[in-house]
């Protein structure tokens, strides 16, 4: 498995949101996470992508762990972990004083994974695969939320990512680039990665996902 998550728990104030929860995600699995609002659905997503600590369990990439039976991992470790899952944000949190390009390659050139040269190289490959290279010098305030949405897809596929994790992808795309998303994420996972989605949008989940799983049963256990 890809995504491993144990008995993982959280408490805010002594009250339980998630409680000895556990859940895998293979590849090319799209796993979509449905349920209300206030039942842990984005504090699971923050607590993977060491956003949020949890208060017990384990969560590993392909057998590394962030969390071990409570325990983080040191901080070296843990930047391995982030570097191994990718998260595009409901708002897609693009730097506006960034060019496109220059927002994709900030953060590995900060981390010195590559050269700059050759981190140029595979942005501009990502966002041609995206159908947006034509966008690579403009501003993110002159895009649409479409082209934003998949600029923020090829900043976290910068350091391809065994998990991809997308907050609420649609809610601000009309129906015609919730579609063309959609098929995107079907795309991605399709070379083998796996898609984590926190959604309220019962149709795309519907459609999309390989699997659906319920924030009602973060507690079940």
């Amino acid at each position: 498995m890809l995504l491993t998550v144990e008995n993982i728990s959280k408490k805010f104030n002594n009250d339980a949101v998630i409680k000895d929860y556990n859940v895998t995600i293979g590849p090319e699995e799209i796993v979509v996470l449905v349920g209300r609002s206030g039942t842990g659905k984005t504090t699971f997503l923050r607590m993977i992508n060491n956003l949020e600590k949890a208060d017990q369990g384990t969560i590993r990439i392909n057998g590394d762990p962030l969390v071990e039976n409570g325990k983080y991992v040191p901080r070296d470790k843990q930047r391995a972990y982030q570097n191994r899952i990718g998260m595009v944000f409901q708002n897609y949190e693009l730097f506006p004083n960034l060019s496109v390009l220059d927002n994709l390659i900030e953060a590995p050139l900060a981390q010195k994974v590559d050269t700059k040269v050759n981190l140029k190289a595979k942005a501009i490959e990502l966002l041609d695969s995206m159908e947006i290279a034509d966008k690579a010098d403009v501003m993110p305030s002159t895009l649409s939320g479409g082209q934003a949405q998949r600029v923020a897809i090829a900043r976290a596929m910068m350091l391809s990512p065994d998990i991809l994790c997308f907050d609420e992808p649609t809610s601000a795309l009309d129906a015609e680039s919730a579609e063309s998303i959609g098929m995107l994420i079907k795309e991605i996972a399709g070379r083998g990665t796996g898609i984590l989605i926190v959604t309220h949008d019962e149709t795309f989940a519907n459609k999309y996902a390989t699997r659906i799983i319920e924030s009602k049963e973060f507690k079940v256990n």
